[in-house]
C-alpha cells in the first residue's frame, strides 16, 4: 500500500505549457522535478517510488483557448493506463463547450476504462460555472451511474475571481445528493468558504494541493479541517509536475501539523481509497 496522488500528471500528459509550469514553479519558490525537465517516464516511476506514491489520479481539462492551458485526449491518458497498469487512475474529460456531446461522451470515456469525469466549465472553450443548467445532464448521467466529477476552482483559472467560489459546487451537491464532487485546488483562495461547503456536504471532497502544501494564505484552514471536522474529505494531490521534486513535497506533508497518523494516512491514501472504491 502506498499514498494515492490524487492530481498527478504523468510524463506525456499535461493540462499547461511548459513555461506556465516553470513560472508558478519559480512563484512557489520550487525547483523542477528532473523528469519534467527532461520528459523521462521511467525516471518519473523511480520517483514516484522513491516518495512512496502507489498510484496517480490522472485528469486535464478538456480542449481550452485559455492562454497557457492545453489539453490531453482521453486516448492518450487511456494508452498510459494500459501501458502501465495498476499505477494510474483516470479520468474522462469531458467538453462543456458542447453539453450535448459532453453527455454523448460518458459512453466512450467509461469504455476507455475512466473512473470519473472531469467537468472544467471555467475553462472551456465556451465559459460557464460549474452550477450552469446546461450541464445538469451531465451531473444527472454521472449520478445515476454512480461515478463522481471531478472539477477544479482556483482563482488562477477563472476567467473571473468568483468562477472559483465554492457555492457553484454547492448547489450541484444539493440538487444532486447521490453525487460526488471532487474540487481541485480547494476553490482557493475560498479555503473557509470550501471547508464549510464540505462541513455542510459530506459528497464534496477537497484536493488542496499546494493550497496547502506551500505556505499560500489559508493553507492552514485545510490542515485545521483535516484534524477536526473533515478527516474524511480531504486527499492528497502533488498537482505533479507543478509541486517540485515528489520526495520534497512528501517532506511538506511531513510537516503541516497533522494531529495525529491516522488522519495523515486519510489524507494520503485513506480517503482516496474510499473514493476509488480501492482495498485499504
Amino acid at each position: 500500500m502506498g499514498v494515492i496522488d490524487f492530481r498527478f500528471r504523468p510524463v506525456g500528459t499535461q493540462s499547461i505549457t511548459p513555461e506556465l509550469t516553470r513560472g508558478y514553479l519559480l512563484k512557489m519558490r520550487l525547483d523542477p522535478a528532473p523528469p519534467f525537465e527532461r520528459q523521462d517516464i521511467d525516471l518519473m516511476f523511480q520517483e514516484m517510488d522513491e516518495a512512496g506514491i502507489e498510484m496517480g489520479v490522472v485528469g486535464v481539462p478538456a480542449p481550452t483557448d485559455k492562454p497557457g492551458f492545453v489539453s490531453t485526449t482521453n486516448e492518450v491518458i487511456a494508452d498510459i493506463l494500459n501501458r502501465y497498469p495498476g499505477r494510474f487512475v483516470g479520468l474522462g474529460s469531458i467538453d462543456t463547450a458542447d453539453p450535448v456531446r459532453g453527455l454523448e461522451d460518458i459512453n466512450h470515456v467509461l469504455e476507455l476504462g475512466m473512473v470519473g469525469l472531469t467537468v472544467e466549465p471555467s475553462t472551456a472553450r465556451v465559459s460557464m460555472r460549474f452550477d450552469d443548467r446546461r450541464l445538469y445532464p451531465i451531473y444527472e448521467e454521472a449520478q445515476r451511474r454512480g461515478l463522481f466529477i471531478i472539477t477544479v476552482m482556483s482563482a488562477l483559472l477563472g476567467p473571473y475571481l468568483d468562477d472559483c467560489k465554492p457555492e457553484w459546487a454547492d448547489h450541484i451537491a444539493i440538487d444532486f445528493p447521490n453525487l460526488k464532487v471532487v474540487i481541485q485546488h480547494a476553490a482557493w483562495p475560498y479555503s473557509r468558504e470550501a471547508v464549510g461547503l464540505c462541513y455542510k456536504r459530506p459528497n464534496v471532497y477537497l484536493v488542496p494541493g499546494q493550497y496547502i502544501h506551500c505556505e499560500f494564505a489559508g493553507s492552514e484552514d485545510y490542515v485545521k479541517a483535516a484534524n477536526r471536522q473533515l478527516s474524511d474529505q480531504i486527499l492528497y494531490g502533488s498537482v505533479y509536475p507543478n509541486c517540485g521534486p515528489l520526495t520534497e513535497a512528501m517532506e511538506i506533508v511531513d510537516n503541516l501539523g497533522f494531529a495525529n497518523d491516522e488522519i495523515k494516512h486519510k489524507y494520503l491514501e485513506g480517503n482516496a481509497r474510499e473514493l476509488l472504491g480501492l482495498k485499504s
